[in-house]
C-alpha cells in the first residue's frame, strides 16, 4: 500500500482538520434529520459532536433547557442528534493488503437471501452457512473459524475446530496463520463451504466485517453511553442523546427530525483536492482501500506539522461518491 499514492487515476476532496483544545460544543435547537444536521454543522462549525467522555456528556446535558427543547413528536421528545452513526455498507476484509485482491475480488459477496439484515441493530461480523451463503451475525456469537495462510496469491485454508467470537477468531488467525479467510472468488467460496460441511458445522466465521458505530470526525474513541437495550433497531442507524436521562444514547432512523449538537473545535479546516495519477487496479469503492489511503495521507501531514495534530476525512458528493474519473 505504500506505493498506492503513485498508482491511481482519480480525483477527490479530502477534508483536513487541524484541531487544538479546548473543545467547544454548540446546541442547535432546530428540527433536522441527521444528514441535514451534519451538513449544517459542517457549514457553520466543524461537524456533529463527538462525545469521548462522561465529562463531555455532562457538559452537553447542561447546555439543554428541556422546557424549550423543540421536538417533532411527543413520542421521542427531549432527544438530540450526536455525531455517531452506522455505515451499513462499510463491509471490509480482515486482510487489507490490496495486492492480495485482483480486479474486484475484494468486492466479492455471496449473501444469503435477505442478508445482511443487521438484526436488532447489532450484526457486524460475517459467517458462512454450510450451504455456502453468508449472513451477518453479532460479533460475540460463538462459532468455528476459517483461517488462511497466504503466500503471495497462493492460499491455504485452515478449519479451526474451536468455537470463539469473531474478534477472538481474528486474533487467533493472525497469531497462528496469516488472517481470517477472505473469499475472493466462487471457487474459494466452494472450498470453504466444503470445509464447513465436512466438519458437520452449521456455519463458521470468515474475515468480512464492518465498523458498527463510527464518529463523523473519524475518531477512534471507544466511549459509549447507550441506554439499556440500545442500540436495538435494524433500521435505526443514527445516534441521539437523551438529556432527560443523563445524556444516554439511543439509535433512531436518520430521517427523523431532532435538534442536535455541533462540535466547534477551535482550529483550521480546509478542503484539499487530491489528484492521483497513473493507472491502478485498486478498487476505490472499497472502504478498506480508502481507509488505508487516509492513513497514509495522515502520516505524511502529521510528519510535516510541529504539533502533529491532524484529522482527515473524505468528503462525499451528493451522490455519495468520493473519487471520480477525470
Amino acid at each position: 500500500m505504500m506505493d498506492a499514492l503513485h498508482f491511481l487515476t482519480a480525483a477527490s476532496l479530502l477534508c483536513v482538520a487541524a484541531a487544538r483544545p479546548p473543545r467547544l460544543f454548540v446546541f442547535v435547537n432546530e428540527l433536522m434529520t441527521w444528514p441535514a444536521a451534519q451538513s449544517f454543522c459542517r457549514q457553520n462549525f466543524m461537524d456533529l459532536v463527538t462525545v469521548s467522555s462522561m465529562e463531555d456528556v455532562t457538559l452537553l446535558t447542561s447546555m439543554v433547557d428541556l422546557d424549550t427543547m423543540v421536538y417533532d413528536s411527543s413520542d421521542f421528545k427531549h432527544r438530540a442528534w450526536i455525531g455517531l452513526s452506522e455505515d451499513l455498507n462499510s463491509w471490509r476484509w480482515s486482510i487489507t493488503d490490496p495486492n492480495f485482491y485482483r480486479d474486484r475480488e475484494a468486492a466479492f459477496r455471496n449473501w444469503a437471501e435477505n442478508e445482511p439484515n443487521n438484526y436488532l441493530g447489532a450484526e457486524s461480523c460475517v459467517g458462512m452457512w454450510n450451504n455456502g451463503f453468508w449472513n451477518d451475525n453479532h460479533c460475540q456469537m460463538l462459532a468455528k473459524v476459517i483461517c488462511h495462510d497466504v503466500q503471495e496469491q497462493n492460499v491455504s485454508l485452515i478449519f479451526i475446530n474451536q468455537t470463539m467470537s469473531w474478534p477472538a477468531a481474528q486474533s487467533h488467525c493472525r497469531k497462528h496463520h496469516t488472517d481470517l479467510a477472505s473469499v475472493r472468488t466462487v471457487s474459494e467460496n466452494e472450498q470453504i463451504k466444503g470445509l464447513v460441511q465436512s466438519a458437520g458445522e452449521l456455519q463458521a466465521w470468515i474475515g468480512l466485517y464492518r465498523l458498527s458505530w463510527v464518529w463523523v470526525d473519524g475518531s477512534n474513541s471507544s466511549f459509549r453511553h447507550w441506554r439499556a437495550s440500545e442500540p436495538n433497531g435494524s433500521e435505526e442507524n443514527c445516534a441521539a442523546a437523551v438529556p432527560a436521562d443523563g445524556g444516554r444514547w439511543e439509535d433512531w432512523p436518520c430521517s427523523w427530525k431532532m435538534p442536535f449538537f455541533c462540535n466547534a473545535v477551535p482550529g483550521s479546516k480546509r478542503l484539499v483536492k487530491v489528484k492521483l495519477v497513473k493507472s491502478s487496479s485498486l478498487d476505490l469503492r472499497d472502504p478498506a482501500v480508502l481507509a488505508d489511503l487516509l492513513q497514509q495521507f495522515e502520516q505524511k501531514l502529521k510528519a510535516s506539522r510541529s504539533d502533529g495534530d491532524v484529522r482527515l476525512s473524505w468528503r462525499k458528493t451528493l451522490e455519495g461518491e468520493i473519487f471520480h474519473q477525470e
